[in-house]
């Protein structure tokens, strides 16, 4: 019986990673062919607008499917679909054309892939959400790296974009072998994890108005999505205005981001429960709005400090050491121990309160909310910077990350403020 479960959480993880980079994979084969035709910025432009269309359209709907089917069953079949959406960009992608059309079938498989394999969480590990979530985030930062900076480039020297897709195709068909096998190895728990009820999308929509914790969730992974992009579009002109170093900073940067992301799985794997989540989903948002605002502000209060204050330890760190690098480095390492705390937390919360038979539809649910919630911004967070800068694109990120830090605060003391009804008391038959 242990052996077994092993097998089936080895599996399942493999998976994970095996999806990653087989994603990342066809990612890459679609940008080459977008970013290298007559019309590069039509193409690249198109390519994530036919990425976003089928999660905004049919996301609750790939939930729904993946509900009726079953997580193990939904997992398998999300898979195999993403395997014919590859094999077909490996036939059709020659153009800009071709690349919308398959990068926007690909997108409509994940719509049920992606929220079956959330689903699946319940089903390989119940009792530590907290385990299993921190290492897919693991696998899944892994997968990256492995797809984009070691695969892509080898079969790229090898047979150009055709062989980089042709590499995904063949990931995705180990892939659906194992997604297959789990749905046997799981299919003696599809009753209790997949409901048949006819449920309708206002169920769904109602968990959410009832379970703060869920709607805590959204928000913070709403924001998580807004700040990490919108800091990794303001960073290179801030390297260049701010730090006046050269691009290659980023590294060192995202070096250190990259070692605040590990010290918190490492740490969200060991302690993360339902009863954590909410505390650090708020930590998290201060995180942000901390991190941001340090970035745009902090070093030049540092400086103000030194010149006004007369503390002579003060005047001393700002005359010996920048004080723009002082502040950069930690922030780094604050804004990657928030991007993990944040998805683990936001992740676990939705496992452990959304209930059987709608784990699939609230994954789908959060996606689509958190996909509708970050479009405005993320938007204006490139013109804004190229427009006013770094920093104040930087502020905004900081007064996004407070405002959502209150609605949750809001919502957290409302709903200690409502009075619960009282429970029903027990009739007994009297003789």
């Amino acid at each position: 019986m242990g052996e077994g479960l092993t097998l089936t959480r080895s599996s399942y993880y493999g998976a994970r990673f095996l999806a990653q980079v087989s994603q990342n994979l066809l990612f890459a084969g679609l940008f080459v062919v977008a970013g290298t035709s007559d019309h590069a910025g039509i193409g690249m432009g198109n390519l994530f607008v036919a990425m976003l269309i089928p999660a905004i359209a049919f996301g609750m709907v790939g939930g729904v499917v993946a509900d009726r089917l079953g997580p193990a069953r939904g997992y398998a079949v999300g898979s195999f679909l993403r395997f014919a959406s590859v094999c077909l960009g490996v036939v059709l992608v020659d153009g800009v054309v071709s690349v919308w059309i398959v990068a926007f079938i690909y997108s409509l498989a994940s719509q049920v892939f992606s929220p079956a394999e959330m689903a699946m969480v319940k089903v390989i590990d119940p009792n530590k959400p907290g385990r299993t979530h921190s290492l897919i985030v693991a696998l899944q930062t892994a997968g990256q790296g492995a797809g984009i900076l070691v695969l892509a480039p080898a079969l790229y020297f090898l047979g150009g974009p055709t062989a980089i897709i042709i590499g995904s195709a063949g990931g995705y068909a180990i892939l659906t072998g194992i997604t297959i096998f789990l749905a046997v190895r799981c299919s003696e728990k599809r009753a209790t994890t997949s409901a048949r009820k006819q449920l309708a999308f206002r169920e769904t929509f109602a968990f959410f108005g009832a379970e703060s914790r869920a709607r805590d969730a959204v928000a913070v992974l709403a924001l998580k999505v807004v700040a990490s992009r919108a800091i990794m579009v303001a960073i290179p002109i801030y390297l260049e205005r701010d730090l006046r170093v050269g691009q290659e900073w980023i590294v060192y940067l995202l070096g250190v981001g990259v070692v605040g992301a590990v010290a918190g799985l490492v740490w969200a794997s060991r302690t993360m429960t339902l009863e954590r989540a909410p505390s650090t989903m708020r930590l998290a948002a201060a995180g942000f709005a901390v991190g941001a605002f340090a970035l745009a502000a902090l070093d030049y209060t540092l400086t103000l400090a030194a010149g006004y204050s007369g503390f002579h330890p003060i005047q001393v760190l700002e005359a010996q050491v920048s004080t723009t690098y002082l502040v950069a480095f930690p922030v780094a390492f604050l804004l990657g121990l928030c991007v993990s705390g944040a998805m683990v937390s936001a992740r676990v919360a939705l496992t452990e309160t959304a209930p059987e038979g709608m784990q699939a539809r609230v994954f789908a649910t959060q996606l689509w909310l958190t996909e509708t919630l970050i479009l405005l911004p993320l938007a204006l967070a490139g013109i804004g910077t190229e427009v006013a800068g770094a920093r104040p694109t930087l502020a905004v990120v900081a007064g996004l990350a407070v405002l959502t830090l209150g609605a949750m605060e809001f919502g957290r003391i409302r709903e200690r403020l409502t009075p619960r009804p009282e429970p029903a008391l027990a009739t007994v038959p009297i003789d």
